[in-house]
């Protein structure tokens, strides 16, 4: 999945997919922050009790490119090579906006450097659920696979187009600063892979 935040001027774009199995959902549903402190079920809870009964929709990503000195020194350009991803809202704001959403499915890309032609395959297949604050940004919570493009000049996580593997948070604010946070986790930058 491709997700694009604009704030204040700064673009991050962020490149992700999810899968992995059903079972695993509730699990780590239970790691999300709650939305509210009350005692009684909210909302988001009965979201979660019953999202087995959500159907899962086709989500596809588009190819993106990186401009040289955006990202990495040089120009990066992405490809999808395949791509068999699934989303579901999960809960909603009153206007109808996405509040919490489930990503699932295999997807592999290819990277190419434009200046040398030098590329890699990444898989970015894997399964994450996306919780969209009302006062902007971006919590997301994947147990597998995304890929990160932080921008240079972010005020967070080093510049990078980065694909993080396990369990990790990535974290948008209102201001479009980018965060990840490696759980259990390794992160690869594929500027560093492709250089």
């Amino acid at each position: 999945m491709r997700f694009r935040h604009i704030a204040c001027g700064l673009a991050a774009v962020m490149a992700v997919t999810l899968g992995g199995p059903a079972a695993a959902s509730a699990a780590a549903a239970s790691s999300l922050p709650r939305l509210s402190h009350q005692a009684q079920p909210g909302p988001r809870d009965v979201a979660l009790t019953t999202a087995s009964k959500i159907p899962w929709k086709r989500y596809r990503t588009k190819p993106w490119h990186d401009a040289a000195g955006k990202v990495c020194a040089f120009g990066v350009n992405v490809t999808i090579v395949r791509d068999r991803e699934q989303d579901r809202t999960l809960l909603r704001y009153p206007d109808g906006k996405p509040e919490l959403q489930e990503f699932r499915g295999p997807l592999y890309v290819r990277y190419t450097n434009t200046s040398t032609g030098k590329s890699a395959v990444g898989n970015l297949s894997g399964y994450g659920w996306f919780y969209y604050p009302a006062s902007g940004g971006l919590d997301a919570l994947v147990t597998s696979h995304i890929d990160v493009t932080v921008p240079v000049g972010n005020n967070g996580f080093r510049a990078g187009e980065w694909i993080v593997s396990g369990r990790a948070l990535v974290i948008i604010d209102g201001t479009g600063a980018i965060n990840i946070v490696l759980i259990h986790a390794t992160a690869q930058n594929i500027c560093r892979t492709l250089s």
